[in-house]
């Protein structure tokens, strides 16, 4: 089913200016500050409803009629009802906008199904909700809103808000493996409304509580939920330890940029009368959000079906022309990220950290095939590094069912370390099998790294190379845009798969090429992908095999993929479970251009600047030349990542002696989130 915003949303979405009050008397901003004192705001221009596709659910109490509560249907992209078929159970509508009321002592509570979706969907929260705390001050964890239950186990509350009475708190909470929360001082005085804005973004989780923003903290993946765990309103766990009354709840996708944080605060800080509460320097503090800009609009990839087409109907015989010849020049490219493997970069996707290298095994649960991609601590393991020959290798192994390995340079919701254009190469090398031989399925390969954000979106996949089992000599390479996750109507999103097979021949003499390259020689070989403006060139050892212009999908930003899958059926003999079979890796490498690099992107003053003396026992420091309240830094050494290291400030060591140093700066709490790099500083003895 297809699901968008409908009108009755857009309309409800327009109340916004609702000034809520709790018993019948004036909201508190008739007794505080507002565009007049006593004085209700006119309707806002700005509200959460003019952006539906970035609202997963979302429920306004103004959707409800007084009285007891059955079913609270959400609106939002993946709506759902939220539901209560014992009536002893059920919640209470009050009158004159007071919210939908939980009474203290009982388990009354609106359910719904698990979302195993959450952790690439839920990654924002907005909640407006009060509290009695009266006679009840030492009670804790007072619920709210818990999305995937609050079971035990090591995933759930994605996420939850509660009332922490013994601290006088709100609280956002999160479950990483470990439950981390965020939270802010709440109004004890039952006729007032507490706003709550979660979020996360890049590393870091944070919230925004009555206008006040939290420290905030690091956090890991989320892990998709496939228990058979309730969300719900109110508690279904244990009786309401106090009275709680919900105003609306608005969960949402993408991660927000400060300006939309901003507005979401103001909005609803608005909403519920607590302008006044808002900090001096709020922009919204004097008036509610009135104006549309740019921030409400990242860039999201749009299909254009015409420009597909164009491009899917270029003659082969042009995009082959050059194949067998030698590999076209790379000159005034740099080396942006090398892994060689001298030791082992693959961490566990889920608690891998923002300066890792890889992560294993992604979040593709099938990406084996008919093997089962395990977990790095699956014995016996698929990820066999070796300290002699600096090689990592992927092996299909058999322990019960096949097993092989597969990783990823973003972890499992999506961060990590990505490229537009450029050079991605892997050199790497397979068995030394005669045909028939197993069922091999390998791949270096990326996927746009939008979908993992917006599930609306396509998610768009490149095929630098894959290798079935029959000849090991043909190469496939393909450009797919694939339908989203999550279906939704929109003229720039494709609805079904398209594909486009760039290659699919044996590299051999037979298509110009100066001998036959198997890849199941036994021997290591060197593949790349060379995506510029205008064209995009694939490459092995020195030849080309196809080129093609350029699109929007093949130079979008994208994360790297890995695997040595594989499919039973394939190949004509089945693997010997007594053996291992490695496809081992040599090293991975992206170049970028310098021209490119040299760019200073939107919402950067400059380029970042290095600071310090380039020698050993030095500190370096970069000054980002961004106005961000939200900075990552990955730094480098000769496109080598240098784990653990993500502060404004690196000290220099023996191993950079020789080298050269340079960081990466993102600043994630801006529109689209760019990213610019400092230059070059070479490493000398003292």
């Amino acid at each position: 089913m297809t699901h968008r915003i409908s009108r009755r949303d857009l309309a409800l979405a327009a109340c916004a200016a609702l000034v809520l009050t709790a018993s019948g008397r004036p909201g508190r901003d008739a007794r505080a500050a507002g565009p007049a004192q006593g004085s209700q705001p006119k309707a806002h221009s700005w509200q959460p409803g003019l952006f539906p596709e970035m609202i997963v659910k979302s429920w306004f109490q103004e959707d409800l009629a007084e009285g007891e509560i059955s079913s609270w249907q959400s609106g939002g992209v993946k709506p759902v009802a939220a539901v209560e078929a014992e009536p002893s159970l059920r919640p209470t509508k009050l009158p004159n906008n007071g919210g939908v009321l939980f009474k203290k002592g009982t388990k009354q509570a609106l359910t719904w199904p698990v979302d195993k979706d959450a952790p690439y969907l839920h990654r924002w929260w907005l909640v407006i909700a009060r509290c009695h705390s009266v006679n009840n001050t030492g009670a804790d964890n007072v619920s709210v809103v818990c999305v995937n239950g609050a079971e035990g186990g090591p995933v759930h509350r994605q996420p939850q808000v509660c009332f922490k009475l013994s601290a006088g708190t709100f609280v956002s909470r999160l479950h990483d493996g470990k439950l981390k929360s965020e939270e802010g001082q709440y109004s004890t005085d039952f006729d007032d409304w507490n706003v709550m804005v979660g979020y996360r973004r890049g590393f870091v989780m944070q919230a925004v509580v009555n206008g006040v923003k939290t420290a905030g903290q690091a956090i890991h993946a989320l892990k998709p939920n496939l228990m058979k765990s309730q969300s719900f309103m109110g508690d279904v766990n244990n009786p309401m330890r106090a009275d709680v009354a919900i105003d609306c709840v608005i969960i949402g996708q993408s991660e927000l940029n400060d300006a939309q944080i901003d507005k979401l605060v103001g909005w609803a800080m608005w909403r519920a009368g607590r302008q006044a509460d808002l900090p001096d320097d709020h922009p919204y503090r004097k008036s509610p959000p009135s104006a549309v800009d740019a921030s409400d609009n990242p860039a999201r990839y749009a299909f254009d079906s015409q420009a597909w087409a164009s491009w899917a109907a270029v003659d082969t015989r042009t995009n082959q022309a050059h194949r067998g010849q030698a590999a076209p020049d790379i000159s005034g490219y740099t080396t942006v990220f090398f892994d060689d493997f001298e030791t082992n970069t693959i961490v566990d996707d889920l608690t891998g950290a923002q300066s890792s290298g890889w992560f294993a095994p992604t979040h593709l649960t099938n990406i084996g095939g008919d093997a089962k991609a395990q977990r790095i601590s699956g014995t016996p393991s698929s990820y066999i590094h070796d300290a002699e020959s600096h090689t990592l290798s992927l092996r299909l192994v058999h322990n019960k069912i096949w097993r092989t390995g597969a990783f990823s340079s973003v972890n499992n919701n999506g961060q990590g370390r990505w490229w537009g254009k450029g050079i991605f190469e892997i050199r790497a090398k397979f068995p030394k099998l005669s045909a028939p031989r197993p069922g091999f399925f390998p791949a270096f390969w990326a996927y746009g790294k939008e979908h993992l954000f917006w599930r609306t979106r396509n998610r768009l996949e490149t095929d630098f190379w894959e290798y079935g089992a029959e000849d090991g000599t043909w190469i496939n390479i393909s450009q797919h845009v694939h339908k989203p996750a999550l279906a939704y109507l929109d003229p720039q999103i494709a609805a079904a798969d398209v594909r486009r097979k760039i290659a699919g021949y044996p590299i051999d003499q037979s298509n110009g090429f100066p001998k036959a390259i198997d890849i199941y020689d036994g021997e290591f070989h060197t593949w790349y992908a060379q995506v510029e403006d205008n064209y995009t060139y694939f490459v092995i050892d020195g030849y080309e095999v196809a080129r093609c212009p350029t699109t929007l999908e093949l130079a979008a930003q994208k994360y790297i993929m890995v695997d040595l899958g594989f499919r039973s059926g394939r190949g004509g003999v089945l693997p010997d479970p007594s053996e291992t079979y490695d496809m081992a890796i040599d090293y991975i490498r992206v170049r970028q251009k310098e021209s490119d690099l040299a760019e200073v992107p939107a919402g950067f003053a400059r380029l970042p600047e290095l600071s310090g003396s380039a020698s050993i026992g030095s500190t370096l420091s970069v000054q980002p030349n961004v106005p961000a309240s939200h900075l990552e830094y990955l730094w480098y050494r000769d496109g080598v990542p240098i784990i653990g290291e993500t502060a404004a400030t690196y000290k220099l060591n023996a191993r950079d002696a020789g080298h050269r140093i340079r960081c990466q700066v993102r600043a994630l709490s801006l529109l689209d989130q760019p990213e610019a790099w400092t230059a070059e500083a070479d490493v000398v003895e003292r």
